[in-house]
């Protein structure tokens, strides 16, 4: 449950700053905002405001549950019994600000490359796929927490938030991978937020032209 809600709320979140990114360079408002701040300080505000928004989301749903599970609890055997860790909960804010991070420099990237809403929605799905991996594959990695699957998907940032939910549902006996999953795809976010800020900057005054392969390449290498 709390890997649907991670990957339903990072979703939102990052799908949001897309479509911001993206609205904002067709209609030309950002060619404004960027008069008044830096392109870092324009993607920094929308990350961690629609960041925090999606972790509102999350506190809700959370409480939502917490105060009915009392109230529905005789109707389902073992529901009363049924408990959530306080270390459970900071895991799960904390893989969400890893995971957001990760998925929303991805986003803000591809936004500032594509040319139309429609152009980086197609693109961005095939940044989502990696993350719905781990649910699919739930049948392998919560009976066997600990197997191969298990671990390479908790090593991989796009994957790391659902997988290592999935294995802490499976009683992982390796805690310590789960937490050097989440060191990972913090550290990836961090660098890839680095890297999407000059994407943005190369690519938030380009009206009406898509990025090419060149040019990115070319707006990574750009030094400040």
């Amino acid at each position: 449950v709390f890997a649907m809600l991670l990957l339903i709320s990072i979703f939102v979140g990052s799908g949001a700053l897309l479509q911001s990114v993206t609205e904002e360079k067709e209609n030309r408002m950002i060619e404004m905002l960027v008069t008044s701040t830096s392109p870092m300080s324009i993607m920094l505000g929308k990350i961690i405001g629609l960041g925090a928004a999606g972790l509102l989301q999350i506190a809700i749903w959370i409480a939502v549950g917490s105060l009915s599970v009392p109230q529905i609890s005789d109707q389902f055997s073992g529901l009363s019994s049924l408990s959530v860790k306080p270390e459970l909960i900071v895991l799960l804010i904390a893989f969400y600000f890893a995971g957001y991070f990760v998925f929303a420099a991805f986003m803000a990237s591809i936004g500032a490359a594509s040319t139309s809403v429609r152009e980086a929605s197609q693109i961005s799905a095939i940044i989502m796929i990696p993350g719905i991996i781990p649910i699919y594959a739930s049948a392998l990695i919560i009976p066997n927490p600990d197997g191969g699957l298990a671990r390479a998907l908790t090593f991989f940032p796009l994957t790391a938030p659902t997988a290592s939910m999935m294995r802490i549902a499976g009683g992982t006996e390796k805690m310590y991978e789960v937490v050097l999953g989440l060191l990972v795809t913090a550290l990836a976010g961090l660098f890839l937020l680095w890297l999407s800020a000059r994407v943005f900057r190369a690519g938030l005054l380009l009206y009406g032209q898509r990025m090419s392969v060149r040019l990115v390449w070319n707006a990574l290498r750009q030094g400040d």
